[in-house]
């Protein structure tokens, strides 16, 4: 009884060494967390230019495309919000300043020049979020967040050539 007893109070005593000494909660890589505030700043970019895309464009094309991109977008930051809770990083509430910039140009710009305008800015940016999803997939840590930068990437390259598709149509360089 008194030999049971003593190993009872030898595991007991390594089960609470082991537990003091397990590590806590990972917190994100730098990278992941850039790489998920820098993805939710462009959907919400990408919502309000589609929105814009498809109230002011002046072709069914630009209008249809606007609509694909901003129904895109907003399904795929419900998934990046999902994961930045889950991996507890704080997301902004709006588009970084430049992208707020790029929004009231383009609230300001009428007729085919806000189709063009439009287009060109559109293939920059969804070059950089395709860009910054491949850079999480080759630098990132945490699985979730680089299984989201491979969902985006076939959504941004559809997006890039379906711009470059209509832009044919309207005529952008």
């Amino acid at each position: 009884m008194n030999r049971s007893r003593g190993l009872f109070v030898v595991l007991a005593t390594v089960g609470i060494l082991l537990g003091a000494a397990a590590p806590a909660a990972a917190v994100p890589s730098a990278q992941d967390a850039s790489f998920l505030v820098g993805i939710h700043q462009a959907n919400l970019y990408e919502i309000a230019s589609g929105n814009l895309a498809a109230q002011k464009g002046t072709t069914d094309e630009v209008r249809r495309l606007g609509q694909l991109i901003a129904a895109d977008h907003t399904r795929f930051d419900a998934a990046v919000v999902a994961v930045a809770d889950q991996v507890k990083v704080a997301l902004p509430d709006k588009p970084a300043q430049e992208q707020m910039d790029v929004l009231k140009e383009l609230a300001a710009t009428t007729g085919p020049t806000f189709d063009q305008v439009w287009i060109t800015r559109e293939i920059v940016t969804q070059g950089e979020s395709l860009q910054a999803a491949r850079t999480e997939l080759n630098y990132g840590f945490d699985p979730r967040v680089k299984d989201l930068a491979r969902q985006s990437d076939e959504m941004f390259m559809t997006h890039v050539n379906e711009l470059h598709r209509v832009g044919a149509g309207v005529n952008v360089g």
